[in-house]
């Protein structure tokens, strides 16, 4: 599943009351302290609902989620049912805009398409306009802190898909989102959908035994080159903190510096929603009648 240095034009993501113009106003305009980031959904109405009735109970100031792809945007299964559940559990549950960086399993063909025509833009529903898709590299600010969103990753299983119907070349980030990426300077926090290499100690291990009867050799290969570029760009940019999904587990890693890499579970399990306090990046587990804390 693109900087403000840059673009001297380009307007922050804010949280504002209607969320009709993500792209448009300032972020001052309603300030947060705290935001929700959730993991893979892959069209689970049932698991919408449940993840932001979780946040609501344990988190009710929280009013954006950072959502790390494979939300699962037009997919196989039943997409405007889907789409009306997480709309209706966020009118619900206070929630007032998530903001997706896309994974491997959103449609490519429809968000390249987009982005290529705005590349400065997120990508607001036409249906859901509080449901936003950020195109790779986009850089926000929420609550002082500045966000990098580099979405995409390789589908290991690709041989198995339908080339631009349930996977997409485009999928797959390039060496020149990267150099982008790291052209707008320091940033806080780093939003992706593909795993780093080093993040975490549960990652790795997993990386390194796949289930060979799904996953061709171009497959892997493919996954072990995005996953570098996205590599590249974390280790450049040294992020306080970097959240990823894509590996359907949960997991973190505590680095030299004060640096953080958490990795979150799919849905349906335990460790796929979480909320990072912007006053000190302490990030808070959020799990089916409990939470953990850990900073």
């Amino acid at each position: 599943m693109p900087s403000d240095a840059q673009h001297g034009e380009r307007r922050h993501i804010a949280a504002e009351p209607s969320f009709r113009t993500l792209a448009r106003v300032g972020v001052n305009d309603v300030p947060e302290v705290r935001v929700a980031i959730a993991g893979d959904w892959h069209s689970s109405g049932y698991w919408a609902r449940r993840a932001l009735q979780m946040l609501h109970e344990q988190a009710p100031d929280v009013r954006t989620v950072l959502h790390l792809g494979d939300f699962n945007l037009t997919s196989n299964t039943p997409w405007a049912a889907y789409r009306r559940s997480v709309v209706e559990a966020m009118a619900q549950h206070g929630i007032r805009r998530v903001l997706v960086t896309p994974g491997n399993h959103d449609d490519w063909s429809q968000l390249g398409r987009r982005f290529a025509l705005r590349p400065d833009e997120p990508y607001e529903l036409p249906k859901a306009q509080a449901i936003a898709f950020l195109p790779r590299g986009y850089r926000f600010d929420i609550g002082g802190r500045k966000f990098l969103s580099f979405g995409g990753a390789a589908s290991p299983d690709q041989d198995r898909r339908i080339r631009d119907k349930d996977w997409w070349p485009s999928e797959e980030p390039t060496p020149s989102d990267a150099v982008s990426a790291l052209k707008g300077g320091r940033i806080d926090v780093m939003l992706s959908h593909e795993a780093v290499d080093g993040g975490t100690h549960f990652v790795d291990r997993v990386i390194k035994t796949p289930n060979r009867a799904l996953f061709s050799d171009a497959g892997l290969d493919a996954s072990r080159r995005s996953r570098s570029l996205v590599t590249g760009v974390w280790e450049q940019l040294a992020p306080a903190r970097l959240f990823h999904g894509h590996m359907h587990v949960q997991a973190e890693g505590h680095h030299d510096g004060g640096r953080s890499v958490y990795a979150l579970a799919a849905n349906n399990s335990a460790g796929n929603i979480g909320v990072l306090d912007l006053r000190d990046l302490s990030w808070t587990w959020l799990n089916s009648g409990s939470a953990s804390g850990h900073s």
